[in-house]
């Protein structure tokens, strides 16, 4: 009774009791350009999971499957197959097994002692949307199914309908090319990323909560935020050599879609009759078409786009410690040009960073961190 009396309250004030304030970038995350000036070493429309292996870098452009080996100052990609479906995350099991994420189609393994597994339910669950998996050992599998109503494809649409229908499953693999699923947690908001974190807990990016979760790959204990209230949608998180993490966040929170999603009527209008690519939410890039939604405070004045305003697109790094506090942060602000991170791997000594928006693979330092 009294919370709702306080939002009265709110509302007759204009206080934000709905907590709908974006935070601002500062401290750590202050905005900078620092990773439109890191080189770019490959242009590749549809980069996306970037991964470690131990025969080296590998990703995904669509349906296909990419190695890369460098090549002086730049890489070169080969594709080394194709699927019916596009690429929506891939797990190395250090042994020469690889996990497959299929829009649509579940998970297939490639190579190792489960070569030619093919998982497309957990449990009963369809896993309709893989957005990512991690190998705890080569006969353990920790899965994210970031929506159980939409495709990977269609993440906008699982946002602009407020679902929170994701889940974190750890698969035993058996050998006799079956599977035995457990949750670990449900009713997430689109599970984004994985990594192993401190003590063997788990780290989870769950993106429309704008937040980093931990929990306990053995038990369905309830996870708890190490990192919240984040200033865009975190995506993949990568461990660092030197210890501590890399997180991306593939596009910007912004004022005008946090006030969209909270007005019931127009949102579902706007769903049920625009097309996507122009709805008031956030995009991997923009400003390609003028038929896109006034681009909140990121208008231009004088013709220059003002750099420190809000946009649907951004482009962000952050460097954290061992308990994912940011340390350093590289930024692609509203006038830069590469927006949508939603993938990165440390590999020879770099950061290398899959900028889906657009199309392009940055090598970043870790030296280079601005301080």
């Amino acid at each position: 009774m009294m919370e709702a009396l306080k939002r009265l309250y709110a509302g007759f004030r204009g206080f934000d009791e709905a907590g709908s304030a974006v935070p601002m970038m500062d401290g750590p995350l202050k905005p900078n350009t620092a990773l439109d000036e890191a080189p770019v070493v490959l242009r590749l429309p549809e980069i996306d999971n970037l991964t470690t292996t131990p025969g080296g870098l590998i990703g995904s452009q669509g349906a296909g499957l990419l190695r890369f080996r460098t090549s002086g100052a730049s890489l070169e990609a080969t594709e080394e197959r194709s699927f019916s479906s596009a690429i929506t995350c891939l797990a190395s099991d250090a042994s020469g097994g690889l996990a497959i994420g299929l829009d649509g189609q579940g998970i297939v393994v490639r190579g190792g002692r489960h070569d030619g597994l093919h998982i497309t339910t957990l449990n009963g669950v369809t896993l309709r949307s893989p957005s990512a998996a991690l190998f705890l050992d080569p006969d353990m599998l920790i899965v994210a199914n970031g929506s159980a109503e939409f495709m990977m494809a269609d993440w906008k649409r699982d946002l602009m309908n407020r679902r929170a229908t994701g889940g974190i499953w750890r698969v035993a693999l058996t050998g006799n090319g079956g599977h035995e699923a457990i949750p670990l947690a449900r009713d997430l908001a689109f599970p984004y990323g994985l990594a192993i974190g401190s003590g063997g807990a788990l780290l989870a990016a769950e993106a429309w909560r704008h937040r980093i979760l931990t929990l306990d790959p053995s038990t369905a204990k309830a996870p708890r935020a190490v990192l919240a209230d984040l200033p865009a949608y975190p995506a993949r998180i990568a461990p660092a050599t030197s210890g501590g993490y890399w997180l991306s966040l593939f596009a910007p929170r912004n004022q005008l879609v946090e006030f969209v999603l909270r007005e019931e009527d127009y949102r579902r209008r706007m769903v049920a009759s625009i097309d996507p690519a122009y709805w008031i939410a956030p995009s991997l890039s923009s400003g390609a078409s003028f038929l896109e939604p006034i681009q909140g405070g990121a208008r231009k004045k004088l013709n220059m786009l003002k750099p420190w305003s809000p946009s649907w697109s951004y482009g962000l790094v952050v460097r954290c410690d061992a308990n994912m506090r940011p340390l350093a942060s590289f930024h692609s602000r509203a006038d830069g040009a590469l927006h949508g991170v939603t993938s990165l791997a440390e590999s020879r000594g770099a950061l290398f960073v899959g900028v889906k928006g657009a199309g392009a693979i940055v090598r970043l330092q870790e030296s280079g961190a601005p301080q």
